[in-house]
């Protein structure tokens, strides 16, 4: 990212409704979309290119996994890069831990967000920068999707990256 465990969990791809909130230092302006000065802001196009529910062994859910993959654009850019993400369900609710990098031409971007039991795809929300290689090796921000790549207009992911 996506039935409805499968959906939530591949929505999230990016997947990435993150719990965070404005607790944590940057948060506040991730919640209201504007830049921090010095950030570079730019949006990449997701189209999907495969998504697979691993269900667990437990009854309850836990340990279930959605993997979701998708072609990355940029600026028109068709062949711009490529995103994976893994979602792992860690409560009976659903409640699910996204992780995913964008691999783009002069490095990884790699993020993470904890996302709420959903059982519609859900919009506008925020993951975490964790890190990256290349030109990203300091990258830090966050990631706001909007759209995710299973969604029939396809993904859309503003990034609002610091080095």
């Amino acid at each position: 990212m996506f039935s409805v465990i499968a959906w939530g969990a591949a929505v999230l791809v990016l997947s990435t409704a993150t719990l965070a909130g404005p607790a944590f230092a940057d948060e506040a302006e991730g919640q209201t979309g504007k830049a921090k000065p010095g950030a570079e802001v730019f949006t990449l196009n997701a189209t999907n290119t495969g998504s697979t529910h691993i269900p667990s062994s437990q009854s309850d859910g836990i340990g279930n996994r959605l993997l979701v993959t998708a072609n990355l654009a940029r600026d028109g850019d068709v062949e711009y890069g490529k995103e994976a993400t893994v979602c792992t369900q860690v409560t009976p609710t659903v409640a699910e831990v996204c992780q995913g990098s964008f691999r783009l031409r002069d490095g990884e971007i790699s993020f993470q967000h904890f996302a709420p039991p959903h059982t519609t795809p859900p919009t506008d929300f925020d993951a975490a920068i964790t890190g990256g290689t290349g030109a990203y090796s300091t990258a830090r921000g966050y990631i706001r999707t909007v759209r995710t790549s299973l969604d029939p207009g396809g993904g859309e992911h503003i990034v609002h990256l610091q080095r």
